[in-house]
């Protein structure tokens, strides 16, 4: 698995439409494809590649929640996620998560994805 660093910018008020969205979130530039990620303007987005997937990571430290997606890299559909906030994180992955480097959070969210 190795991190890799696309654009990630703010939708266009088209792309949120196209989307179907109320507000405007934010979309990765990817090869040739545009994948809206399920993630906040001040969410912490780690986007690693394993063989044709991506794995999205997402932190909240402040309001506590972590996500992982799994997206295919060939045509950008989501393979997997999972989404985990308060009392659920420490429940799942263990109490000191806040601690824990990138790659240990996503192997533990793997199991759930």
């Amino acid at each position: 698995m190795k991190r890799i660093y696309p654009r990630i910018r703010k939708m266009t008020w088209e792309e949120t439409r196209n989307h179907k969205l109320q507000n405007p979130g934010l979309i990765m530039e990817y090869c040739h494809l545009l994948i809206p990620l399920s993630a906040g303007y001040s969410d912490t987005v780690e986007i690693y590649r394993n063989g044709n997937s991506l794995m999205i990571l997402t932190l909240n430290t402040d309001i506590e929640y972590v996500s992982l997606d799994e997206v295919d890299c060939l045509d950008g559909q989501i393979i997997g996620s999972v989404f985990l906030e308060g009392c659920h994180i420490a429940e799942s992955i263990g109490n000191r998560w806040l601690l824990m480097k990138s790659e240990t959070l996503m192997m533990r969210l793997s199991e759930y994805v």
